[in-house]
């Protein structure tokens, strides 16, 4: 026994000797953050006159479909000026179509929630109604899948927290004790994270049902066409942009003679964040060449045959092994989770150390993602030493670390939020070099799945390997202590490496933190259906409208004024930047933005930076009413 254990010690010690010599703490500092720009009005204006809401609509589905009775309704956010010039004086559920300028329906993309739009629905009625002395509403509609999620905790723990009940560290306690260990909270426990076989409801949640809900939204909102044709605004980001063009397109009774229940006839225009809402082809090819190629081997071209569609189809219903969830490499409802808890410390404790992620039991695939945002290297990947929680960072740091654009390498969740300070932080090369080739399965799924880069990885968790967990705190430089007009770029101490500049960073990251769990709803989508992908490529074929797919006046969106805002770093840059946009659209290039930045831009720092979208879509606004 003694003998055993001696070998085992070797061996233990001489995988150490290994590792460490792969572990090489060092490298540059960033410079020492520049004085922060004034707030031309606070977070607590903007709360003080605007109210947001959750609008709830009943509308059964069908008991065929075995959808669980919380997906029986139709759930929005309603921004609204908190004055109640908008409300409807006989019932305040409803709007008041005469003092209100007008309704913007907003549509969340791939993977998305209606938090997506908690930042830029409250800033844009604060504004508009602050500068410009227009009442408007935004309406940001949920699809019914989101119902599925068990956000009761997060729900619950946010209540907790502003009350000043308890410490951030401890509801996040919380939430590992509900998430993971199977303890009560608030009177419920967890049924755990759904996987295919339990969501057979999934194959029915397609296309059809999610535009006809927001038909259903607008006119329930505003039963009076004529006044929908003249102030109701529809628009989305990223997929949304083409939930955009369906609605536009659609026709809800099916019969294309009868054109008053016409999209494009129930509303005044059109907007797209980082998205088009002009060209339906042309936004798929665009889409569908920004995801992993396991995803786009599910979609297998721009227009899917009839016989293709029906056995995928049938797949879905009948086979609960099928993907009836979208399945993203990696990220799923387990991560999507852990970014709310994140988001939660990062506002209430942001400068305290984050010690959460040492704490959790994850599963192996949430540890492999972790393992693939946080390597310096192949080598890193594949030994995973050192490892994210093998570093000390504040609470409000390890959100930069998971969701900035000069971190993360996935492309659709980037924001521009600033950068790190307080150690050593060295540029890695992993995901993005030809090492990621060599890889199996992850090579060949990723695709334009990761962004542009470049991308940094603090580079000290401690003096060696035998002393993870003994570096320096890194804490968060915010997006407005990142270089100014006279010094925009953001150096490390002695000028030699520029890690960004000023023009890359443009979202505030507590702005952000709030949008990823603030209110009923959240950002994140963990149930996204791989049904509804395959609805709008099918909505293209002259078939779809067999299965109810009704997109018929789809050479109508000509026909309507659009705006569309394209980040310049985000997934239509690179193919939109430059082309000439279709007749009766404005299509705006924002430099520097990455594809979560349209929705989450600072909008209240105009000295450091104007907001690049939503004085132009108030604008845009009033010129089509």
């Amino acid at each position: 026994m003694r003998k055993t254990l001696g070998i085992i010690a070797v061996l233990g010690l001489a995988s150490m000797v290994l590792v460490s010599g792969c572990y090489q703490p060092g490298g540059p500092v960033p410079e020492a953050a520049h004085p922060p720009v004034a707030r031309a009005w606070t977070e607590a204006q903007v709360d003080q006159a605007v109210v947001m809401e959750e609008r709830v609509i009943s509308a059964p589905l069908p008991d065929a479909w075995g959808a669980p009775d919380v997906c029986d309704e139709i759930h929005f956010l309603r921004f609204r000026p908190a004055d109640g010039s908008t409300l409807d004086p006989g019932d305040p559920l409803g709007v008041d179509a005469a003092n209100t300028d007008a309704m913007l329906v907003m549509l969340p993309g791939i993977l998305e929630g209606a938090n997506g739009f908690e930042y830029t629905g409250r800033q844009m009625v604060y504004m508009a109604k602050t500068q410009d002395d227009m009442n408007i509403e935004i309406w940001a509609v949920e699809r019914r899948n989101n119902r599925l999620e068990d956000v009761s905790a997060a729900n619950y723990l946010e209540g907790e927290l502003a009350a000043g009940r308890l410490t951030g560290q401890e509801a996040a306690q919380k939430a590992i004790d509900y998430y993971y260990l199977g303890k009560e909270l608030n009177g419920r426990t967890f049924d755990g994270w759904y996987t295919d076989p339990d969501l057979p409801c999934l194959s029915e949640f397609g296309l059809e049902l999610d535009t006809e809900d927001v038909f259903t939204v607008i006119n329930t909102m505003v039963p009076d066409g004529a006044v929908r044709k003249q102030k109701v605004f529809v628009g989305g980001h990223s997929l949304g942009g083409f939930m955009t063009t369906m609605f536009a397109g659609w026709d809800l009774d099916g019969d294309p003679e009868t054109l008053d229940d016409a999209g494009y006839n129930n509303c005044a225009g059109l907007f797209g964040f980082d998205t088009t809402v002009s060209s339906v082809r042309g936004f798929t090819e665009l889409f569908l060449g920004s995801l992993p190629e396991s995803l786009r081997g599910l979609i297998p071209d721009d227009v899917i045959p009839r016989d293709a569609y029906t056995t995928l189809l049938n797949s879905l219903r009948t086979d609960p092994n099928s993907n009836r969830i979208l399945p993203f490499p990696m990220i799923n409802a387990e991560s999507m989770g852990l970014l709310e808890m994140l988001a939660m410390l990062a506002r209430a404790e942001p400068d305290a150390e984050c010690t959460v992620l040492r704490e959790v039991p994850f599963s192996g695939s949430v540890h492999i993602l972790l393992r693939f945002l946080f390597s310096r290297d192949l080598m890193t990947f594949n030994d995973g030493t050192p490892q994210l929680k093998d570093f000390r960072v504040t609470n409000e740091a390890m959100l930069g670390l998971i969701f900035d654009d000069s971190f993360a390498p996935v492309g659709m969740i980037q924001n521009s939020m600033g950068f790190l300070g307080g150690g050593n932080v060295v540029s890695k090369d992993f995901p993005l070099s030809e090492s990621l080739k060599s890889i199996p399965v992850l090579g060949d799924t990723l695709g334009g799945f990761l962004g542009t880069g470049p991308y940094f990885i603090p580079n000290d968790a401690g003096p060696s390997v035998l002393q993870l967990g003994k570096g320096p705190l890194y804490h968060w430089v915010n997006f407005d202590e990142v270089g100014d007009a006279a010094d925009p770029d953001f150096k490390d101490t002695r000028g030699t490496v520029t890690y960004t500049t000023a023009t890359n960073e443009v979202a505030d990251i507590q702005d952000v933190a709030r949008v990823i769990y603030r209110g009923p709803m959240n950002l994140t989508e963990w149930y996204f259906s791989t049904r509804l992908m395959v609805d709008l490529i099918a909505a293209l074929a002259p078939y779809g409208r067999d299965y109810g797919l009704n997109y018929m006046h789809g050479d109508m969106l000509e026909t309507l004024p659009k705006i569309e805002f394209v980040a310049g770093q985000g997934v239509m840059g690179d193919a939109f930047g430059e082309e000439e946009p279709p007749p009766n659209t404005l299509r705006l290039l924002l430099e520097g933005y990455n594809h979560l930045d349209v929705l989450t831009a600072s909008a209240n720092t105009p000295a450091r930076r104007e907001n690049g979208v939503i004085r132009p879509l108030i604008e845009f606004v009033r010129e089509n009413l």
